[in-house]
């Protein structure tokens, strides 16, 4: 990866690394989520509903892009669009096809947005994590500073999320995951097992589970009793009804969080990116039942 707001070396698009692919007249007030899947994706819904309180113009759709697929359609993206989020599983892979990695999905290692900078470049930056961090702060008034946190995966959004509370200020991190080298390549690491909070070294405070809905049946076997009365369980996937791990959590009497927090204020902070204007927060609350 290259650094902060510099041209990136794997540039696809252009072919030439030092020269910016700025789009087309086509790709005027185009949106997406590009992901794989992506059909149970609501910021279609949610970002059309930012559209029309503003009185912009805006057109925002999905596109399923399979892995394999990647290569061959992302030279075309900045054609067909003015900027995009991007989901599970091409967060870390779109790095290699742009013009620019922004502080943001530098410090995360991966991406969830892609936008044209001042220059016009087509870039990558990263609201995952920030957006974690404030829709924490709205739901329980309070900061992470100073929490022990647990977070269960080691994939992009794990990624930006643990990075996103180091700079706010968290005491420590811990990466627990199915595939602990995978986990170790993000910090201290901790195979997920149903004893795994008995086995570490802190109490922890703060729970964030990044794993995908394929995980609830091992997340239903996870011990939560090591866990103290004050410990936070949130989960980040916001279009799980009811998710086995905060059932769990509120049978224990633990204050929880579910993913609709975390996605509103990630899409805002990619909304803001692409107009220079912040959303009403208020009209994004009401389409997500917050």
């Amino acid at each position: 990866m290259t650094e902060p707001g510099t041209v990136s070396p794997f540039d696809d698009i252009a072919g030439d690394p030092d020269e910016i692919v700025t789009g087309g007249f086509g790709a005027f007030g185009n949106y997406a989520v590009i992901g794989h899947p992506v059909a149970h994706s609501r910021s279609p819904e949610l970002h059309m509903a930012w559209f029309r309180a503003a009185n912009r113009p805006g057109a925002y759709t999905r596109v399923d892009i399979s892995p394999a697929a990647l290569v061959q359609r992302a030279p075309s993206l900045p054609f067909e669009f003015a900027g995009l989020n991007v989901t599970i599983p091409h967060k870390i892979a779109i790095l290699g096809y742009v013009d620019r990695v922004d502080a943001s999905a530098q410090e995360a290692g991966a991406a969830n947005l892609l936008y044209r900078d001042e220059d016009k470049a087509w870039t990558a930056g990263n609201t995952d994590g920030e957006g974690y961090v404030r829709a924490f702060e709205d739901s329980f008034g309070e900061s992470a500073f100073g929490k022990d946190v647990a977070i269960l995966g080691a994939g992009g959004a794990a990624r930006a999320v643990g990075s996103a509370l180091v700079r706010h200020g968290c005491s420590s991190v811990v990466y627990i995951n199915r595939s602990l080298e995978r986990a170790r390549e993000l910090g201290p690491a901790a195979l997920l097992a149903p004893d795994v909070f008995d086995e570490l070294e802190v109490s922890i405070d703060l729970v964030v589970n990044t794993l995908p809905p394929a995980a609830e049946q091992t997340l239903a076997e996870l011990d939560l009793r090591p866990l103290s009365e004050r410990a936070i369980v949130t989960d980040i996937n916001y279009y799980v009804g009811s998710p086995v791990l905060l059932d769990r959590a509120r049978w224990r009497g633990l204050a929880t969080q579910d993913g609709r927090g975390m996605f509103l204020w990630q899409a805002a902070l990619s909304f803001e990116q692409w107009t220079r204007e912040a959303p009403d927060m208020d009209v994004g609350r009401r389409v997500l039942g917050l």
